[in-house]
């Protein structure tokens, strides 16, 4: 359907104007046109001067919002018109705060005579009403209340706001899971058309940044007030000199929003961001309260000082979402849940490993107490009374070694468990593996990318029935998930395991469905892709409505 002046009053009801096609989805308003919003709309993209939808879009869910939405934008023309009417749920509630019965009428709507699509199904601030806008290239150009509504008027753009630039920021002091994670994470983003350099405190991460070509520094200073007693001190002296070299960063590198995924840069990079008016999104790998405890509450103090400026924060896991909300309080608006990832192991890579001839356990983490390898050494002693030829390997490196090998010479164990370090891949000990186990109990665990590698391996994994590992792991689908910290229970599910491969397979193999299904890189980087965008487009909105308002 076409036309030079096409204009639209969606879900009209029994306001029908004349020189407008009055779309409405009961027939018994006998409408110009009988349709649901929530399919596609007849007609043509860019084909509409104008569009209606007073009290209408409330009565969707908010999923559904941004469908009606994205088929107005696809319709309206370029400086197409879009005028909408939603409920103001602040002057609702303030207006009939000594009236509950009316403001929960006026908040949930009524379905007496329209039925279903009588009910409210989401409330809007302005905030909200202008970034879902923007997303859709629909810039606000006014904005009224009237009465207990909001009216907002929006032009349609023939230039989109969108991100395209990323400056991401790091001050590692180590090659861990979260720096494995971030390098194929940035990399994708970079695939994904966006622009991204990074600037971190440790040479060999620089290095694998670039090995993904992605544009890299080494930052000269380490500014850590979260570590010892020594390294805070050093970080109050180096103070102004890492000032000076985040505004080097920001005055060479025009970007137009900064990420952070560390701690320490948290707390100067958001406020020069705030500064220099750049939009600051973080990544918050896992539960805080012990760093934020540390020498007399100054992380805290510091943390609470900043944490108000981000427009999202991303958390890997529940466990680390509901930390975020009872511990330091970060706003549950802020939040958003996305599962870190692992790139897919190609196709015959585990055919082309010799596999082992006796039962090979494997187990790959930083050696540190609270990641369980002592737990997991002494469930051994079980593991080798039942299956006496079985090998447990721990791969990595930590403080932790000299304990964990004095525990294996001291229960005897030194023919059965072997304590490897680093090695150059990973994968290629875990895909020898019969089983994998993820022990850790430590209480600042953000996710537990080992479990993902394990899955994409169609690996049987053994964790314990702690978070987050338990978020990853469905028992008895994907894995066993023994009792928090009981080494009896470890060992009974490893051993269950060894004797019975065919449902070690059956494990594994329902593993790498989840991990295909949930848990790729390329899922991930989708979903950080948007939620960075919205972060960028909100704090547009946030100076669309500081302009208008």
């Amino acid at each position: 359907m076409k036309a030079t002046t096409l204009k639209l009053n969606l879900g009209c009801g029994q306001d029908k104007r004349a020189g407008w096609i009055n779309i409405d989805a009961l027939a018994s308003l006998q409408p110009d046109l009988v349709h649901d919003l929530r399919l596609p709309l007849p007609y043509d993209n860019d084909s509409v001067t104008e569009i209606l939808a007073q009290d209408i879009l409330e009565h969707f869910t908010k999923e559904e919002v941004n469908f009606v939405i994205g088929e107005i934008a696809r319709v309206l023309k370029i400086n197409g018109v879009l005028t909408i009417r939603v409920p103001n749920v602040d002057d609702i509630l303030t207006r009939f705060q000594n009236d509950p019965e009316v403001h929960n009428q006026f908040l949930y709507g009524t379905t007496a005579e329209t039925g279903y699509f009588g009910a409210h199904k989401v409330g809007f601030s302005p905030l909200l009403l202008t970034t879902l806008m923007l997303e859709y290239d629909l810039s606000l150009i006014k904005l009224t209340q009237e009465t207990t509504n909001w009216l907002a008027v929006f032009r349609k753009l023939d230039k989109p706001a969108k991100l395209q630039h990323i400056t991401y920021i790091n001050q590692s002091l180590a090659l861990g899971g979260a720096e494995e994670f971030m390098s194929d994470l940035l990399s994708e983003l970079q695939n994904e058309g966006m622009t991204v350099k990074a600037y971190t405190t440790y040479s060999p991460f620089a290095n694998l940044l670039q090995k993904k070509g992605i544009t890299a520094q080494t930052l000269p200073v380490v500014l850590d007030v979260v570590g010892d007693w020594k390294g805070l001190v050093k970080a109050m002296l180096l103070w102004p000199w890492g000032i000076w070299q985040y505004q080097k960063i920001l005055k060479n590198s025009p970007t137009d929003l900064l990420l952070f995924s560390g701690f320490n840069e948290k707390i100067i990079g958001s406020f020069l961001g705030k500064l220099w008016s750049i939009p600051v999104v973080w990544i918050e790998f896992g539960p805080l309260e012990q760093l934020l405890q540390k020498f007399g509450q100054l992380p805290k103090v510091l943390y609470y000082s900043v944490k108000k400026i981000p427009e999202k924060v991303i958390v890997p896991s529940k466990n680390t979402f509901n930390h975020l909300i009872s511990g330091p309080h970060i706003s549950l608006a802020k939040l958003v849940v996305i599962p870190c990832g692992r790139k897919s192991i190609p196709i015959g890579f585990s055919r082309k490993i010799k596999k082992p001839q006796t039962p090979y356990v494997v187990c790959v983490s930083r050696l540190e107490k609270g990641k369980g390898q002592d737990l997991l050494i002494k469930a051994f002693v079980q593991v080798k009374k039942r299956v006496p030829k079985a090998q447990l390997i721990i791969v990595g490196e930590g403080i932790f070694r000299e304990e964990l090998a004095e525990l294996i010479t001291d229960l005897k164990l030194s023919a059965n468990v072997q304590l490897i370090g680093r090695v150059p891949n990973a994968l290629t000990e875990m895909a020898k593996a019969n089983l994998c186990v993820f022990p850790s109990m430590w209480s600042l665990e953000g996710f537990g990318l080992v479990l993902l590698e394990a899955m994409a391996l169609g690996k049987p994994v053994i964790a314990f029935d702690h978070k987050p590992g338990n978020e990853i792991v469905v028992n008895e689908q994907t894995g066993l998930l023994a009792k928090s910290g009981d080494v009896k229970d470890l060992a009974n599910k490893i051993i269950t395991l060894l004797e019975n491969p065919t449902l070690g397979k059956k494990l594994g193999m329902a593993g790498k469905k989840r991990f295909l299904k949930k848990y790729t890189i390329e899922k991930c980087a989708q979903q950080f892709h948007n939620t960075l965008n919205e972060g960028y487009i909100q704090s547009k909105a946030k100076k669309l409505l500081k302009d208008i308002v």
